[in-house]
């Protein structure tokens, strides 16, 4: 009696697997088809615009919110696309990096920030962002598998890397949030009549406040682990690689601006660190501390240009 009713509970248990693990395919499927046409907003619209446009363009740029608001790559070229994302670290950039056609030749512009590399709690954990596009790109996936931040029911069921962001997708699908074919990926940051006494604020507060620099600053690994893996696709491929750190308002403590100075002469990449550029001390040039506004962009933006063209070295 016991036998049957366990024999009975496994198949119920196998065909209860069965079901969902095939509703799962079915939803997935129904998610692509609605993705693949969605152009617009972070969810999935920027990169699947990279993801067209990336091996016919001449200039790109990588990085968090400082590459995506800081670069305005229309300065550099007619044919570019600022691939920056807010609140992304160098895993997810890394990973797009990889998916370039290493055969194109390209300007490629990637993005540094020294909290990545002296972030003790730094995992990576920002490649999770590019998940919807895992068993669907296969450079894309390798990454997400060696990096571990994935669950192992997400390798099974696989409509469950659109968790979070289902509902943006299907808003930009019926609603784009905007012409895409007019848009280059940079989002430039206008400051209202309103925001200008706060901002003020913040960066006055800023000159008063004591920083101890003193941390003894270690290299994150895991962020050292993708540096050089941009590293070795760029010794694998026709591109030109440059690597900036960005401006901030006032940066006081300059020690891990060293010490990343000189892993990128180690490693023998092209660097520069604007994190003091004189010529952004104005205050209308910035919206907070590390962020500069649409002014600000553009005389960054030009400044930038003009020193690739003189070339860093």
């Amino acid at each position: 009696m016991e036998s049957k009713t366990l024999k009975k509970l496994l198949t119920i248990v196998l065909l209860t697997i069965t079901i969902s693990y095939a509703l799962d395919k079915l939803i997935f499927f129904g998610l692509n088809k609605i993705s693949d046409n969605v152009m617009s907003g972070q969810a999935i619209g920027k990169t699947n615009q990279f993801l067209s446009v990336k091996d016919t363009t001449d200039f790109i740029v990588f990085g968090n919110s400082r590459a995506n608001h800081h670069i305005d790559v229309d300065i550099f070229s007619n044919n570019a696309y600022n691939m920056g994302v807010d609140g992304t670290g160098i895993a997810y950039s890394s990973t797009l990096i990889n998916t370039l056609n290493p055969k194109k030749e390209q300007t490629v512009l990637v993005h540094i920030d020294t909290k990545n590399f002296f972030d003790e709690d730094y995992d990576g954990s920002d490649i999770r962002g590019l998940k919807t596009k895992y068993h669907r790109d296969k450079k894309i996936t390798q990454a997400l598998n060696n990096s571990k931040q994935l669950s192992i029911l997400q390798s099974f069921y696989y409509s469950m890397n659109y968790n979070g962001n289902a509902f943006g997708i299907i808003k930009n699908y019926f609603k784009p949030s905007y012409d895409h074919k007019l848009y280059n990926g940079y989002d430039p940051l206008k400051i209202s009549e309103s925001q200008k006494s706060m901002r003020n604020t913040i960066l006055a507060q800023n000159a008063e406040v004591d920083y101890n620099c003193n941390k003894g600053y270690k290299v994150n690994e895991v962020a050292l682990s993708y540096l050089k893996s941009i590293k070795e696709f760029s010794e694998n491929s026709k591109k030109k690689f440059i690597f900036i750190t960005s401006p901030t308002y006032d940066d006081n403590c300059s020690e891990d601006n060293e010490k990343l100075s000189e892993i990128m002469n180690q490693l023998n990449l092209e660097y520069k660190d604007y994190s003091n550029l004189n010529q952004l001390g104005d205050k209308s040039y910035w919206k907070d501390l590390t962020h500069m506004s649409q002014k600000g962009a553009e005389v960054f933006s030009k400044k930038l240009k003009e020193d690739i063209a003189k070339g860093f070295n």
